[in-house]
C-alpha cells in the first residue's frame, strides 16, 4: 500500500475517531429523535418551560425531580404535563397537543443514567 493511501485511510479513521462527543449525549440523541418527529426543537422546548426545576434538560434533578428514567407512562406525562401537580404548574394553556406529546416522548427517551 502506497503511504499515500494509508495516510487518507488514517485520516478518514481520525475524523470519525474525533467526532463531536455531542453526538452521544443522551439529551442530543433524545432531542434530536423525538423533535424530528414532531418537526419542532424539544431541546429548547424543554430548555424555556421545564429546565428551571428540572436540570440538565430532565437528566439532573434540582427543584424539581431528575425526569431521566422515571417510570411513569407516556400517557401519565402528558396529563402531568398539561393538568401539573403542585408545585409543578398545568401547562394546557402554553403548549399545543404536539409540544406536550413531544415533551412526554422526550422524557421517555432520556435514559436513566
Amino acid at each position: 500500500m502506497r503511504s499515500i493511501e494509508f495516510l487518507s485511510i488514517l485520516a478518514v479513521i481520525a475524523g470519525f475517531a474525533a467526532a463531536p462527543a455531542a453526538a452521544n449525549d443522551p439529551v442530543d440523541v433524545a432531542a434530536s429523535s423525538v423533535g424530528d418527529k414532531y418537526q419542532l426543537n424539544v431541546k429548547k422546548l424543554f430548555a424555556t418551560k421545564c429546565s428551571w426545576c428540572h436540570q440538565g434538560y430532565g437528566m439532573k434533578q434540582a427543584d424539581g425531580p431528575k425526569l431521566a428514567g422515571t417510570p411513569k407512562t407516556i400517557e401519565q406525562l402528558t396529563k402531568l404535563i398539561k393538568e401539573g401537580k403542585s408545585p409543578m404548574p398545568a401547562f394546557r394553556n402554553q403548549l399545543s397537543e404536539n409540544e406536550v406529546q413531544a415533551l412526554a416522548e422526550y422524557i421517555k427517551t432520556l435514559p436513566a443514567n
